[in-house]
């Protein structure tokens, strides 16, 4: 991409654009992950293939809320109709944190929610369709599934896929997925790390690391 690595900004009209070069960075990804603290992550490519081959609508639903919120699964799993805010200006969805498995802690349960703006039109239809057609109320699970069962559910539908990822397919992989979108689409730390509900930046930072090998222009600058 003209020296630029595998990602360019590309200004356009009212907008700034940012153009990815996905294969350079599936052929990057393992490097990145050798030489960095860098959990396991998948690139948009791979959860669009995940999303293709989800069997049902709730797996759909499930797959993209993750995707889309880079919510823990214990936040994901307590998500009802009342958490989300879709005939606003600005949709969004109260997730509250919880880290802990089991009963959350007296100081989680004092934190505030933190608010996370939904902003894909896709998503947004998608979501919105699916409230209204189960009938759940505002109290409502969306997903009533244990953590188990969610992360079996992945597990066959991995299995199932003609080019499945490389990567084992958890929750906690699609919220590191989240935040790897998130930084490689130019998002502020600060900004990614109330959306990630971390209370230390230091935790936010660690996504950077993806860009380890986003530096080659800058040593063609260099004369020797």
């Amino acid at each position: 991409m003209s020296g630029m690595g595998a990602i360019t900004p590309l200004p356009a009209p009212g907008e700034i654009r940012v153009e990815i070069d996905w294969p350079l960075l599936l052929e990057q990804r393992q490097a990145v992950l050798d030489h960095s603290d860098l959990p396991p992550y998948l690139l948009l490519p791979e959860v669009h293939a995940l999303r293709d081959a989800a069997p049902d609508d709730n797996t759909l639903l499930l797959i993209d809320t993750l995707w889309h919120t880079g919510a823990r699964i214990s936040e994901c799993l307590a998500l009802t109709p009342g958490h989300f805010h879709l005939d606003e200006r600005a949709p969004h969805v109260s997730i509250q944190s919880l880290k802990k498995r089991g009963r959350p802690s007296r100081r989680a349960a004092q934190q505030k929610p933190r608010l996370l703006p939904l902003a894909d039109e896709a998503y947004l239809r998608r979501l919105r369709r699916y409230l209204g057609s189960h009938g759940l109320r505002r109290r409502e699970r969306l997903f009533p599934l244990t953590r188990s069962a969610v992360n079996k559910r992945l597990d066959r539908l991995v299995a199932g896929m003609r080019d499945a990822p490389s990567i084992r397919v958890t929750p906690h992989v699609l919220r590191h997925s989240f935040a790897v979108n998130a930084v490689l689409h130019g998002t502020p730390l600060p900004v990614l790390q109330r959306w990630l509900g971390h209370s230390d930046v230091q935790s936010t930072m660690i996504y950077t690391q993806v860009l380890t090998l986003e530096t080659h222009h800058l040593m063609q600058r260099i004369r020797f």
